[in-house]
């Protein structure tokens, strides 16, 4: 017999904190036999990031561990939602190992060393045990996400699957929120680190495709791209779209979805994406993602339709590496560039997704600033990335 996993789901559109926690757990301790919850994930909308939001979840629910993040929209098999609070409770069976670790004032140690020191604190009692997948939530705001993946895999392995979501608020860039146990807190990340007795199922796709000539980043540092070709980066889109660069920052939100940057990556099916943020008067691009010196790069194109048939690949991933089997529950981390250029076709996206994986399989997911999963590689899986404007979608089952 497989290895039967107990998930309860969770949501409320409270306004208070206190209520809504209430609400959230209740429905979804109504699903969940066994006395102990192993793990609570959470996600909110931003008003709802306060202390007394986990304290309370706490409170009802004992010593169970809470992870998770603040976000801009809400993805649950209800629909989206803009504001409110989803909880996914797990209640594992045995044979099935977890460990969940938090890094904090990532600004004051760097990148990589916070990446290696919540990778350090993930493997804690993990030593003689099988280990299969690590899921993470990150600060939108951080810098160097690539460090601190490198640094994650330092201590995991270059080629161990991490996947993941940066916390995101509402296209300000201003501040969002991590959750771990009772802590509300910015300029940190968490993660969990699954072991034994599962498989799981990954699909990431993006659905943009390459515009032009290849180019060349010429000069770059962390997000910042200064010259492609040797000229002002802010070419490669007055160029192509014959606007200067007063009209391309009045236009910046809408060129930023339907253009973003790709970095080509040898040995890899598809470009990593780079959303623009923001042009400097001098021409300098700010993007949502390191782009190394000489990188390959070219500008991409989506469509509503192109994105959907990305979905649609990624589901097909996912039943792979479940072997066609029913998931137990699942995790979508989804762009929140893809919801603006999708606009009222977003319920789409996961009608597909559902349609794919099951209506009745617990799903939960946010809207993200960035995604962090492994691209599907020619030579090789597993090397992690980070992501924009990609749907990523894990998919978890226990196994026998």
């Amino acid at each position: 017999m497989a290895m039967t996993m107990q998930i309860g789901l969770g949501q409320s559109l409270q306004e208070d904190p206190v209520q809504a926690a209430k609400e959230a757990v209740r429905q979804a301790r109504a699903s969940i036999r066994k006395e102990k919850v192993d793990l609570a994930v959470v996600f909110s909308s931003g008003e709802l990031a306060q202390p007394l939001l986990l304290k309370t979840i706490n409170d009802l629910l004992g010593s169970t561990a809470i992870l998770g993040c603040s976000a801009a929209a809400l993805i649950s098999n209800q629909g989206i939602f803009q504001h409110g609070l989803l909880i996914m409770l797990l209640a594992f069976p045995e044979g099935i190992t977890f460990n969940t670790a938090c890094t904090k004032e990532i600004s004051a140690k760097t990148s990589l060393n916070a990446g290696e020191e919540l990778g350090e604190k993930l493997l804690h009692g993990f030593q003689a045990m099988r280990r299969n997948i690590s899921v993470i939530f990150s600060d939108g705001e951080m810098k160097e996400e690539l460090n601190f993946i490198y640094g994650l895999q330092e201590k995991l392995g270059q080629s161990f699957p991490l996947v993941g979501a940066s916390a995101s608020d509402k296209l300000h860039f201003l501040k969002t929120y991590i959750y771990f146990n009772q802590e509300v807190s910015s300029n940190s990340a968490c993660g969990l680190l699954l072991g034994g007795k599962l498989i799981f199922g990954l699909g990431v796709k993006h659905g943009w495709k390459p515009l032009g000539k290849p180019r060349y980043v010429t000069k770059s540092s962390g997000n910042t791209v200064s010259k492609i070709d040797h000229k002002p980066a802010v070419n490669i889109y007055s160029e192509y779209l014959a606007r200067n660069l007063a009209e391309l920052t009045k236009e910046l939100k809408h060129i930023s979805v339907l253009y973003p940057i790709g970095i080509y990556l040898p040995g890899e099916e598809e470009y990593l994406l780079r959303n623009l943020i923001r042009i400097e008067k001098d021409g300098s691009l700010i993007l949502q993602g390191d782009i190394p010196e000489g990188s390959q790069i070219r500008l991409m194109i989506g469509t509503k339709e192109s994105c959907l048939a990305a979905t649609k690949q990624a589901t097909e991933e996912v039943k792979k590496g479940l072997y066609d089997q029913k998931a137990d529950f699942i995790f979508v981390f989804n762009s929140l560039s893809r919801h603006l250029l999708l606009g009222r076709r977003a319920l789409e996206e996961l009608e597909i997704i559902k349609s794919a994986c099951g209506p009745d399989v617990p799903l939960v997911g946010i809207y993200t600033y960035g995604e962090q999963a492994p691209l599907k590689a020619i030579d090789y899986r597993g090397k992690t990335y980070f992501h924009n404007q990609t749907i990523t979608i894990l998919a978890i089952r226990g196994a026998n």
